[in-house]
């Protein structure tokens, strides 16, 4: 076998193995890496799109294709089709990422002037192109995932600085054309698919990570609203009804049962229905009524165009917060006004509550920092959160992009 065919083997055990991690860690995981944008739907629109332009480019006699080239080719092909997929994978989480279409502008114009300036040398294989080369893929591994650059930029420079200096010394050797070309060039990629294995490794600890962090948020969730607290209450208010023969005791019966069954076997799932969550919140805002001697005002406002998928016992927090450090601290006119708008495209959750100055922490609550770190991990790049505070009001706004 020649040292081409050795090579092309090398690269398919490569891939086998790629594809062996996957099945097994389990596709799960890999479709869990990316929560809310489907990267294999992104990929084919960018082929296709890459594609469609490189043949109207070519029949129009704007660019010349040299069938024998075909590494090259793969390279530059290769480079516009990731470039083209990263406009369809980010483009809707443009308002939330309002930079990311120029990033990727500014990776598509470096990477035309490398080619400008390759075609302008017309020196094959020229060292300054492939490390111009480089430095733009170490630009799209930036873009793509930011945090597994910083963690590893280091390794990366200094294995791609290694290559490129192997790669010039090999260049300038009499035999390079005849004997070396096809290493080089295949010397240039090997190191990707073993970054890849890293990020992928790096993708299992933080969805593991994810699910240690949401056990214990149920465990925080469970401990904060159906604590004893908050159990006594109830019965003790639930006791007063029966004892007046109200016809809202059992009203109160079912609500405190819905909201432990919801908290101990919805809250272990992975995902739920958003109208499953709408009625854990009515429930708790139910019992709200029932405890406080001064009722606060409520309102409470749902419009629900398409029951979407999320992720359980996450919007309770600044509900029950805005009762813990609002209404609880007040004895009059306190008020609390929850909005939950879901259409095809987002999530708009708002709660707006009075509070009194005077009684206000400023150490931030458990609940409001567990409530961010299970956002980073479940929902990240697509969603928005925001807590202000002005003068005795304060407001948590949270939007999350549906996939």
């Amino acid at each position: 076998m020649n040292e081409k065919g050795s090579l092309v083997v090398f690269v398919i055990k490569i891939g086998l193995f790629v594809i062996f991690v996957f099945w097994k860690t389990g596709f799960g995981y890999f479709r869990r890496m990316f929560p809310k944008a489907s990267i294999l739907k992104a990929l084919g629109w960018g082929l296709g799109v890459t594609l469609l332009i490189t043949v109207l480019l070519q029949q129009l006699g704007f660019i010349r294709i040299d069938p024998e080239e075909y590494l090259e080719n793969i390279l530059i092909l290769g480079s516009w089709w990731i470039l083209v997929s990263l406009v369809f994978y980010y483009g809707k989480k443009v308002r939330f990422r309002s930079k990311s279409l120029l990033h990727i502008l500014y990776l598509a114009l470096f990477f035309t002037v490398i080619l400008l300036l390759d075609q302008w040398m017309a020196f094959p294989d020229n060292p300054v192109s492939i490390g111009l080369l480089i430095l733009f893929w170490i630009g799209v591994a930036w873009f793509v995932a930011p945090a597994f650059f910083k963690k590893y930029q280091k390794l990366i420079f200094i294995v791609y600085a290694l290559i490129w200096l192997l790669f010039v010394y090999m260049r300038y050797t009499e035999s390079y054309f005849q004997e070396h070309r096809e290493l080089v060039i295949f010397m240039l990629l090997l190191p990707i698919p073993f970054f890849l294995l890293l990020w992928i490794f790096e993708q299992w600890k933080k969805i593991k990570d994810l699910e240690n962090q949401k056990n214990q948020a149920e465990l925080a969730m469970l401990k904060n609203q159906i604590n004893p607290h908050f159990l006594f209450n109830t019965l003790n208010n639930l006791y007063g009804l029966c004892v007046e023969k109200s016809d809202a005791a059992p009203e109160v019966v079912l609500r405190l049962s819905d909201m432990m069954r919801y908290t101990i076997y919805e809250g272990s799932e992975r995902t739920v229905l958003l109208g499953k969550e709408v009625g854990y919140l009515e429930n708790f805002l139910g019992l709200q009524k029932l405890r406080h001697r001064y009722a606060p005002e409520i309102d409470f406002q749902v419009t629900i165009q398409e029951d979407q998928m999320i992720s359980p016992l996450m919007l309770i927090v600044p509900v029950e917060n805005a009762f813990k450090h609002g209404v609880e601290k007040l004895t009059e006119q306190a008020f609390v006004r929850i909005l939950v708008d879901s259409n095809q495209e987002r999530l708009r959750f708002t709660v707006e509550n009075n509070f009194d100055p005077n009684t206000q922490s400023h150490n931030p609550g458990i609940g409001l920092e567990n409530l961010k770190r299970r956002l980073e991990l479940a929902y990240p790049d697509s969603h928005f959160l925001q807590i202000t505070k002005n003068k005795d009001v304060h407001q948590v706004i949270l939007e999350i992009l549906w996939s």
